[in-house]
């Protein structure tokens, strides 16, 4: 069998297995993912706007794909392993009920190992097109409490998935300036739980006092609902992509993805305690019932540069920014017209991300790299800081090695280690008016690995 046909069979089996397990963790800013590349994540993906190294630059400019030549194919797993803590300062019931203290212990770790994969494509036609298909997941989030956290009325699992499929092409205008544009096919699922505190919304929804809801033994905190609210959307974006070269060794890149808007549809499911179905059927609330939810995941702009330090050493970097400002409330209607809608104000800010690397070949056949990267959050303060998305800053250090294993095939591995820089909360939850105050600390190992092959 032909050496290229084995490759292409492997990378593609990769792909395929990687996406059956795959899990979305955000490990970016918000809830952006920033792995597309196990080569890439050695450098903490500095550069990557520029450097159009494999097909992955299908997802970080498609432009960069009128360098590459040939067919290629690359397929990665990036495993994310998370650590998220919270630790309680006083978190209260909301005063209408006399603001006593919220019961419940710190919720163990929220974070949850996944594995994010991707797989690129490019094929390089006549007069100086290239065409490329890409598949990757661009956001994600997976977090997890105990059901005895002490913010189980805030949240208690949230979970988004996305896959986005990216046809895209390039076309090389001059020997040195090469533009390239795609198109996003984007699914989006999302799954959020939470305890309902009945005691509480006795008093704060149905206006009865609450010695009354006491006395019917419905005090705070003494029984629980739980609400499941879970949607899905297909929904259209695009990405822009430019690359300038003006002497072999540099490059400068920049590349834009445009916003995506998702109207998420599916369920919200209401379990209610046998105990608690005379206090709450009267209402006609807390009944399972069809829901929507509009949700915009940003826009973003890259810019950076690709600069060869001789034979053997390069160096690479970018800015990106993130249109968070975008993300200005969660909000979710319910088609029972008894339900009262939900909204959480979030009023999320534009952010940056800065990296910069290194890239050293000793050898033809091998490459290590190395990087750094400081990425803002998109919180604004504590009191929009929640437990179900605890942005904060993150400072990523990063290192990785390839090898050539055959003329038409290469593996590489990368790492890195994400410190989150502690942050406190002391954000309030729109139904039941609770406070949640104290403080997240958090970090994260990212193994990744990609293979490569190409067919000239």
């Amino acid at each position: 069998m032909h050496p290229g046909v084995s490759a292409l069979r492997l990378v593609v089996w990769l792909a395929i297995a990687a996406s059956a397990i795959a899990r979305g963790s955000a490990h970016a800013a918000g809830f952006s993912i920033f792995e597309h590349s196990g080569r890439g994540l050695g450098s903490a993906f500095a550069g990557e706007v520029a450097g159009a190294e494999d097909s992955s630059t299908v997802f970080f400019n498609p432009a960069g794909m009128a360098a590459l030549g040939g067919t290629r194919l690359d397929a990665s797993t990036q495993a994310i392993i998370p650590s998220i803590e919270f630790s309680n300062r006083g978190s209260t019931l909301t005063p209408v009920v006399g603001g006593g203290p919220l019961r419940g212990t710190d919720g163990g770790n929220a974070g949850e190992t996944g594995l994010v994969p991707a797989f690129h494509l490019t094929h390089e036609l006549p007069h100086g097109w290239t065409v490329g298909l890409g598949i990757d997941a661009p956001f994600g989030l997976r977090t997890e409490y105990d059901p005895d956290f002490v913010g189980r009325y805030h949240a208690t699992v949230s979970d988004l998935k996305t896959v986005n499929i990216n046809p895209s092409v390039a076309y090389r205008l001059t020997d040195r300036l090469w533009l390239g544009a795609g198109m996003d096919v984007q699914y989006a699922h999302v799954k959020l739980t939470n305890f309902l505190d009945l005691g509480t919304l006795c008093t704060t929804a149905q206006k009865v006092p609450p010695a009354v809801c006491s006395a019917l033994g419905f005090p705070p905190q003494s029984a629980a609902a739980f609400v499941k609210l879970t949607g899905s959307d297909w929904s259209l974006g695009w990405n822009l992509g430019a690359m300038y070269e003006p002497r072999r060794g540099t490059r400068v890149g920049l590349a834009y993805r445009s916003r995506v808007q998702h109207t998420l549809r599916g369920d919200a499911d209401f379990s209610v305690p046998a105990r608690a179905v005379g206090l709450v059927g009267p209402t006609g609330q807390l009944r399972d019932t069809a829901a929507s939810a509009g949700v915009v995941f940003p826009d973003s702009a890259s810019l950076g540069g690709y600069q060869e330090l001789g034979p053997h050493w390069a160096l690479l970097g970018d800015v990106t920014w993130t249109h968070w400002s975008e993300f200005k409330q969660l909000a979710v209607n319910f088609a029972n017209p008894k339900q009262t809608d939900f909204v959480k104000p979030e009023r999320w800010v534009d952010s940056f991300r800065y990296a910069i690397g290194v890239r050293y070949r000793p050898t033809d056949a091998w490459s290590f790299r190395a990087g750094t990267a400081y990425d803002e959050t998109a919180v604004a303060n504590p009191t929009l800081r929640d437990a179900r998305i605890p942005d904060s800053d993150r400072i990523w250090m990063s290192i990785g090695a390839g090898y050539q294993v055959f003329e038409w095939a290469r593996v590489d591995l990368g790492y890195a280690h994400i410190f989150v820089l502690d942050a406190s909360t002391d954000s309030q939850d729109p139904v039941t008016h609770s406070r949640l105050k104290g403080d997240f600390t958090g970090s994260a190992d990212l193994f990744g690995l990609q293979a490569t092959a190409q067919f000239d």
